[in-house]
């Protein structure tokens, strides 16, 4: 997360999206898209805004995750949940030297406090205390979903961002419905699931030995490496698979696993057991949710609201203090940049640019419709619109799940999204 301090003569050389963004910069990378940092016309208010190009390369695949993405996350209003804002599936994305590209995208709200990824790598070691704080809060979140029907399937520390003190998670590609539209509960086959393998449970690689697995227990499961690397400030191994020697540790000789760790962080007993009960093995032994709120570390002392704020707030600080003389440069690099460059004359989008699947855009005007109506009107309301977008969501889902085997091996590669931007522009 860069500073977000915008000079305005910036804003005459920044690229447009739909005459109503101006699109700052690059501050985060996606399988299929960019998050570029975006200020409003009209309102002045930041947003983050994540945008795919619609151009005859864009798969069928991709086009699908990301209607997944928005459809999912959309039907969410939750304190510990990215809030989308709008969505468009044909918007008019104007580079600073005149081209007009077609793009897909949505508009989220600014986490302004970056990712628990950057804490976690640019700041000092987490106390047990202040970890409490901001493990409850992701746990709150997952809870959320599972209620409702929903799984995140990518849970990580890249995908957990904060706002004035607030966890939020992000990222929902890879979320899915775990009850299908005739009510029955869906099988999750173990070789159609995707996620990051450093936070991906063992029973994910017993292909040959069972078929399904349970996408609750799995994001569970991606918690507890979470915690454990927010209070240890090491991954607990490298993937959970029977070969890999620190996950076998954990495994078959606990003290030994533990002895190893100690040498970087000392850590309570009870930490230690909530750990051995989210990594556990056998997927039917590991700890619930509802357990996880009841167990002793859960109940331990934690920071005040105030407390945990300041805590947070000093430990971004020391992150954009690092980061204040390459963002500088990069911004003065690009103001000159941009004060040079040819415009290019273009009326109109080019003509190569492919044709959008209707079924999409009137899936998307559906949820704008939703997303109007959970901002002016009571939520029972919401609940009784057109369930239309719904259907369409549902096949998109089934007709993902065939996809998801070739993806993952075509697009397993992520980029962190602390990547340096190569874009020439926004």
């Amino acid at each position: 997360m860069m500073s977000l301090d915008i000079q305005n003569d910036y804003l005459e050389f920044a690229s447009i999206l739909d005459d109503k963004y101006y699109i700052i910069d690059t501050i985060g990378f996606g399988r299929y898209a960019k998050v570029k940092l975006a200020i409003n016309m009209e309102d002045k208010q930041k947003y983050a805004i994540k945008i795919m190009k619609t151009d005859p390369t864009t798969s069928q695949c991709r086009s699908d995750t990301f209607i997944n993405e928005i459809s999912t996350q959309a039907e969410f209003d939750h304190k510990h949940i990215i809030r989308i804002i709008y969505c468009r599936m044909n918007g008019n994305y104007k580079k600073i030297d005149g081209r007009i590209q077609q793009v897909s995208y949505f508009v989220m709200e600014l986490a302004n406090q970056g990712e628990l990824f950057q804490l976690l790598e640019q700041t000092q070691q987490f106390s047990e205390k202040f970890a409490r704080n901001i493990f409850l809060q992701l746990i709150k979140g997952i809870e959320h979903l599972h209620e409702r029907g929903v799984v995140h399937r990518d849970v990580k520390a890249e995908n957990i961002l904060f706002s004035n003190g607030v966890l939020k998670l992000a990222d929902f590609g890879f979320s899915t419905k775990t009850i299908d539209e005739k009510g029955s509960r869906i099988q999750f086959e173990i070789s159609q699931h995707i996620g990051s393998p450093e936070y991906n449970p063992p029973e994910l690689y017993n292909i040959g030995k069972q078929k399904f697995y349970n996408p609750e227990q799995a994001d569970i499961f991606a918690a507890g490496v979470i915690l454990f690397t927010m209070v240890i400030r090491s991954a607990p191994f490298k993937t959970s698979k029977s070969t890999d020697p620190y996950y076998s540790l954990l495994k078959n000789n606990k003290q030994s696993f533990w002895k190893i760790f100690s040498e970087i962080a000392d850590s309570s007993a009870q930490f230690k057991d909530l750990i051995e009960k989210m990594l556990d093995e056998n997927p039917l032994k590991r700890i619930t949710i509802e357990q996880i709120k009841q167990h002793p570390w859960i109940q331990g002392q934690m920071f005040g609201q105030t407390e945990f704020q300041k805590e947070l707030k000093n430990r971004y600080d020391m992150i954009l203090s690092q980061q204040i003389v390459k963002i500088t440069n990069k911004r003065d690099t690009k103001f000159s940049t941009r004060k040079s460059i040819k415009k290019v004359e273009t009326d109109n989008i080019s003509k190569n640019v492919q044709k959008q699947c209707y079924e999409n855009i009137e899936l998307i005007d559906k949820i704008n419709a939703k997303l109007q109506i959970k901002q002016h009107s009571p939520k029972e309301q919401f609940k009784q619109q057109s369930n239309k977008s719904e259907k369409l969501k549902v096949g998109i889902q089934q007709k993902q799940q065939n996809q998801y085997s070739s993806r993952t091996n075509q697009e397993s590669k992520r980029s962190s999204p602390g990547s340096p931007s190569n874009d020439s522009d926004n």
